[in-house]
């Protein structure tokens, strides 16, 4: 553009239109890659796939993650890990995998489903947990043993079902060598994941379920009552968390994980009774 400059009005006429075009220029830029996302319209919707138990802290995450990065959507899916697992196998469009358990993730990092290496997120515990009434009369793991109990347990290969037999197998040295089996005799029902069997006992349904201390969300603690599991017999559950190889959102997938692995997320993430990855 070519601009006189014999008289002021005209270098400021000039002046004038050089800063338009340069702000014509700098539209539709995207958002800054900080930890957790920034400022800017980036757009586009995340899809996740977790484990149930993170149902609540991911919930809030999202919250959070959609108002750091404005124009964003999270999707999230929860499910038994196993489940989820399948469902990537087969192609479900997903950008990120959150799975309560190490051998699903280990899984599909070796099936390349994975991009870069998997990360430890924060750490779960088990528990027991009855109604608030507790009709069976549950005060310890040892009461599990006890006859005519209707227990419930999320389906074989969950996670939170086979750290519940592996605890029982480590109590048989305790309790005698036939506990495991006299626990495993009261199961009455199996469940799709760790939420399912939670809530059988939430509507009086079951005596007892095996679940994480971040499944007992505020929503549920007037109907129901904590039994707490020997820390020498306890499993702590580790959780990973990876972007997919066939993200379709690549860049808000390394967001969201640096997000959950920030400060501000383990925040958020230990209010829901989850305990930080490196402790």
């Amino acid at each position: 553009m070519m601009c006189s400059i014999k008289s002021r009005p005209v270098v400021l006429a000039c002046v004038l239109l050089i800063v338009l075009g340069l702000a014509s220029c700098g539209g539709g830029s995207s958002g800054s890659s900080g930890s957790g996302g920034g400022g800017g319209e980036q757009g586009g919707t995340l899809t996740i796939l977790a484990a149930s138990s993170l149902t609540d802290a991911f919930g809030q995450l999202g919250n959070t993650f959609e108002k750091q990065n404005p124009g964003t959507t999270v999707k999230a899916s929860f499910g038994a890990s196993s489940d989820l697992l399948a469902q990537i196998r087969q192609g479900a469009p997903a950008d990120v995998f959150a799975s309560a358990a190490t051998e699903e993730m280990n899984t599909a990092e070796k099936d390349g489903l994975v991009s870069g290496k998997p990360e430890v997120f924060v750490k779960n515990r088990e528990v027991i947990m009855v109604p608030k009434d507790n009709p069976a009369n549950i005060n310890s793991l040892e009461d599990m043993a006890k006859p005519d109990i209707k227990l419930v347990l999320a389906a074989k290969d969950v996670p939170a079902a086979d750290y519940a037999v592996e605890i029982l197998g480590k109590a048989n040295k305790v309790y005698g060598p036939n506990f495991e089996k006299d626990v495993l005799s009261n199961v009455v029902s199996r469940e799709a994941d760790v939420r399912a069997s939670v809530n059988r006992v939430v509507v009086g349904d079951a005596d007892a379920t095996f679940g994480y201390a971040s499944d007992y969300t505020p929503d549920i603690r007037d109907k129901v009552k904590v039994i707490p599991i020997p820390p020498k017999l306890n499993i702590i559950a580790t959780y990973p968390i990876a972007a997919l190889k066939d993200a379709k959102e690549p860049d808000l997938a390394k967001k969201w994980v640096d997000l959950v692995t920030s400060g501000e997320g383990q925040k958020i993430l230990k209010k829901w009774n989850f305990e930080p990855a490196a402790q």
